[in-house]
């Protein structure tokens, strides 16, 4: 009576099942890693290509697609009304992002100054007299809420904030707020007061996404070569 192969047996079978799964999984790694490449392609064409526009006026932050544009706008700032954006650190410095309201006629859009150390809390920016500036920066979206990390006091008014969530402040401003807030590249003339470090301005990433998805490939190689080996040491190397 013929017997059936060693390799059916539960034990070897076990093995097989869990050989083919890990393939397919290393080998699905690999084409998300693939995936996430070709869109770090595209994200980054999308960036250069805003980066190469002019900038944009006020009256057109509130249009869609503005993320990353840079943008020239011309008023007050209302240091009395500032805002402390904690907790940030810089360089190995602990302190805050300084981010003051620009008034814009009947309007007012928020501009994230830079970063100023103050590990021990008492370095709050002491307004200056108030003069015209024109502002240079990178516009930003709203940070709506999040379940991860610091966030903003549900309510009340705010002098130190989480995160630039327009909706949460708007109220505090008299409902005047523009939809986004713009990272300082320049300003004409220079405010005074405190020295900040202008925020970090936006740039193509680069991640290794496609040797990532390489490597996963090979690891599903490794596993399912190195499985037909075992197995035929074990069973026809006799």
């Amino acid at each position: 009576m013929r017997t059936s192969s060693p390799l059916l047996k539960p034990r070897w079978l076990v093995g097989h099942v869990l050989v083919v799964l890990i393939t397919i999984g290393f080998t699905l790694l690999g084409f998300w890693q693939l995936g996430r490449h070709f869109q770090q392609q595209d994200d980054n064409r999308v960036l250069e290509s805003k980066l190469a526009q002019p900038p944009i006026g006020f009256t057109e932050l509130d249009d869609s697609d503005v993320e990353s544009r840079a943008a020239v706008v011309s008023g007050e700032y209302d240091y009395p009304r500032q805002l402390e954006l904690r907790p940030r650190a810089r360089n190995g410095q602990v302190g805050y992002d300084q981010v003051v309201p620009l008034r814009i006629d009947d309007a007012v859009v928020l501009v994230n100054r830079g970063f100023i150390p103050d590990a021990a809390g008492s370095a709050r920016q002491q307004p200056p007299p108030t003069v015209a500036v024109t502002v240079t920066g990178t516009v930003r979206l709203s940070q709506a809420p999040s379940s991860l990390g610091p966030q903003n006091q549900a309510t009340g008014i705010l002098d130190t904030i989480a995160r630039v969530d327009i909706n949460r402040l708007n109220p505090q401003f008299n409902n005047v707020l523009a939809p986004v807030y713009l990272d300082l590249i320049s300003e004409i003339p220079d405010a005074g007061g405190i020295s900040t470090v202008v925020p970090e301005p936006p740039e193509p990433t680069s991640r290794p996404n496609l040797p990532y998805a390489v490597q996963w490939w090979a690891f599903a190689g490794v596993v399912s070569v190195g499985w037909f080996l075992y197995l035929r040491k074990q069973f026809f190397a006799r």
